[in-house]
């Protein structure tokens, strides 16, 4: 009569798994960090395409200027208020009067985002830091004002054209979202090239 072989595993098995799945952790985890900041790259980006267009709407809507401001710089976060009529464009959303419509905090799935900006939509196809960076003090340049038509005022003077999300994280996604003189919001990927087959790369 043949002795039955004890069930489960043996302690080779087991260490020999367990080896298995920490050489594979460990070759998977560099991508899957990348994933994650490219994700919140890619957050970072589309919560201020919303917040842009938020602004260009209640402007329209509410026949006044309403302004969209980066409210902490290098970061996502952002303000949309509605000025005083008597604010000339360059007013900042601190301003006494304004009233706040909405904010958003980069906290989480974009926190990590580093957001930079230029009164110019200049190079947008080609790799590098902007001209004028989002750094220190917030200014007027730190934002863009909608008129009641819907357009930014002030254009290609003190009015924020172009805003990137990247990071300091080498191989990064790259996104650039820039404003018309008509007021609409476009995102692109200045690292793929425009074409019919490719809409979302940069022209």
């Amino acid at each position: 009569m043949k002795q039955a072989r004890p069930k489960g595993f043996s302690l080779i098995e087991l260490m020999v798994t367990i080896t298995i799945l920490a050489i594979l952790v460990v070759l998977g985890f560099p991508s899957y960090k990348q994933w994650i900041i490219n994700s919140n790259i890619r957050n970072a980006a589309e919560s201020i395409q919303n917040g842009l267009r938020l602004a260009r709407n209640e402007a329209s809507q509410r026949a006044t200027f309403v302004r969209f401001e980066i409210s902490s710089a290098g970061t996502a976060d952002w303000t949309v208020c509605q000025l005083p009529t008597t604010a000339i464009p360059a007013t900042l959303c601190s301003a006494t009067n304004a009233i706040n419509i909405q904010q958003f905090a980069s906290k989480g799935g974009a926190g990590t985002a580093l957001i930079s900006g230029s009164t110019v939509v200049a190079n947008v196809n080609t790799t590098g830091a902007l001209d004028t960076p989002l750094t220190g003090a917030l200014a007027a340049t730190s934002g863009v004002t909608f008129n009641a038509l819907g357009r930014p005022t002030d254009y290609g003077n003190t009015s924020l054209l172009r805003l990137d999300a990247n990071s300091a994280t080498a191989g990064s996604r790259w996104l650039v979202t820039t404003i018309s003189a008509g007021g609409s919001v476009r995102m692109c990927d200045p690292q793929i090239v425009f074409s019919a087959t490719a809409p979302q790369g940069c022209k």
